[in-house]
């Protein structure tokens, strides 16, 4: 692209261009959370040990980044090396980031640097939202350049629950089932039998230290504690998980919903915000009231906070599809896939590999869930 150059550079370097980063997370056409320094420096010091490069693209006039998004090269399925942005099971949201004045070719521009970063021919954006802007700029990619620019392919397309807010996110709540409204209400007040309940929410410098401390101590005593997947349960895990807790909370970018009994909290969530968009990060419940669905009451408390708030305009759960706690209860979808792009003389050959590989992990992993349900 004219006038622009690419600049890559370690996570954690420590010149990494900050500022300029922060300026494109702050006013990206769509805002990420996970691909911001806040998460992905200490992820990278304190949990991921792979190498993640930071590819963006700066325009030459005054360095401002126009594009960027950070990449490990790995296979995108069972089988085919790729540049696979870092999008996993901390952070489950590929979308790179662009500035308003980004356009197709700028998109490739960022693809064909970190093609050639990470030496191969394939780009992956696992978990890329598919309804929104920046998925149509890359779609716009083969425009560019007479028809000749990369190409993209959408595989795997998935639906997770979410929801909106306004009008549209009143009548979501509204549409949930008359049942099982009612039975979260019987439950509702079940618990208030057993003490004084209240629904709270941190949002500020002063209230969310504790809550954090609070959110992490209820995860480890629950069946993720037990299994060693809670996130103090493991050193490393939990220095990331402060890191980028204080870090969000100092951004203004965390809320924390709790439900209370006598106080004590008995569910809790950890939202995060970013721009116009909320995502539900972590959940934790009191397993000793479990009867009383207090995962299910916290995440009608979380989408009544967020609809009451100013400036979001849909929120995300990042849950897996189907899940069958949070679907019923937040019944909008956020549609996303994973974004393979090719470029040169063998695009389509290699985009036609990445998606059957990206197929055939989808199978072996269904064979092997299907496996363990059996035993």
């Amino acid at each position: 692209m004219s006038g622009t150059s690419s600049l890559i550079f370690a996570v954690d370097a420590a010149d990494a261009p900050l500022a300029a980063w922060n300026r494109l997370a702050d006013r990206a056409i769509e805002p990420n959370p996970f691909f911001r320094p806040e998460f992905l420096r200490p992820l990278a010091a304190r949990l991921d040990r792979r190498e993640i490069r930071v590819v963006a693209i700066r325009r030459e006039a005054d360095g401002a980044f126009l594009a960027l998004a950070p990449f490990s090269r790995r296979r995108v399925g069972l089988l085919t090396p790729a540049a696979v942005a870092h999008a996993g099971d901390y952070g489950p949201l590929g979308t790179p980031l662009f500035a308003p004045e980004a356009d197709a070719e700028t998109a490739a521009s960022l693809c064909a640097a970190a093609a050639e970063a990470l030496g191969t021919g394939l780009v992956a954006f696992p978990y890329l939202r598919t309804d929104g802007p920046v998925a149509a700029l890359l779609s716009g990619m083969a425009a560019t350049r007479d028809g000749n620019g990369p190409r993209l392919a959408l595989c795997g397309a998935r639906l997770r629950a979410g929801h909106a807010t306004g009008i549209e996110g009143a009548a979501q709540q509204r549409a949930v089932s008359r049942h099982r409204v009612k039975e979260l209400d019987r439950q509702m007040r079940r618990l208030a039998d057993l003490g004084a309940v209240s629904a709270t929410r941190a949002d500020t410098v002063e209230t969310l230290p504790e809550a954090i401390e609070a959110f992490l101590e209820l995860e480890a005593a629950g069946w993720k504690g037990r299994a060693g997947t809670a996130l103090v349960a493991d050193p490393g895990r939990a220095a990331f998980a402060r890191d980028f807790l204080e870090a969000s909370a100092r951004a203004g970018r965390l809320r924390i919903d709790a439900l209370r009994l006598d106080g004590r909290p008995v569910a809790m969530m950890a939202m995060l915000r970013d721009g116009a968009r909320a995502w539900s990060w972590k959940i934790a419940f009191d397993e000793d009231h479990g009867r009383l669905s207090p995962g299910s009451q916290i995440a009608r408390i979380a989408m009544r906070h967020t609809l009451a708030s100013d400036g979001i305009v849909d929120a995300d759960s990042l849950a897996i599809p189907g899940h069958s706690m949070i679907e019923p209860l937040w019944p909008g979808r956020v549609a996303y896939a994973t974004g393979l792009v090719a470029g040169g003389r063998f695009a389509d050959l290699r985009l036609w590999l990445g998606g059957a590989d990206l197929a055939l992990e989808h199978r072996a992993r269904a064979v092997v869930k299907a496996l363990l349900r059996r035993r």
